[in-house]
């Protein structure tokens, strides 16, 4: 049970993150390059504070179901929202196609890696 709680607070989490892009931050757009990866940096900011804290207060599990989750959304919706079905994009500038495929080898990486630790944290357990 815990794993799917992990599992859905992650994936809503990281949705909401990566599905803000006409959201205007106190006011602000962000029209050039420079605001829109201002904007994703603070968003990776936020982003990494979420794993530090789901690492330190929350089970192992409940920390690599959310590594797993949001590794599952950067690479699956990048590929299948973004790239398939082109319905929106992370930015929408020309370092898209720098950071898209970054994220998702990051993504793909996040998974491999929850799932490794937690089958590892499993076979302890035995």
């Amino acid at each position: 049970m815990a794993r799917w709680i992990a599992f859905l607070a992650g994936a809503l989490y990281i949705d909401f993150l990566f599905h803000s892009g006409y959201a205007h931050g106190f006011g602000f757009e962000a029209t050039t390059m420079a605001g829109r990866l201002g904007a994703l940096f603070f968003v990776l900011i936020v982003t990494l504070l979420v794993y530090y804290i789901s690492y330190k207060f929350f089970p192992p599990s409940f920390f690599h179901g959310v590594i797993f989750a949001s590794g599952f959304f950067a690479s699956f919706d990048i590929i299948v929202i973004h790239w398939v079905f082109q319905l929106h994009r992370l930015t929408y500038g020309p370092e898209v196609v720098v950071l898209e495929p970054l994220l998702v080898i990051a993504g793909v990486a996040m998974i491999i890696f929850s799932v490794k630790r937690e089958k590892k944290l499993q076979e302890a357990a035995h």
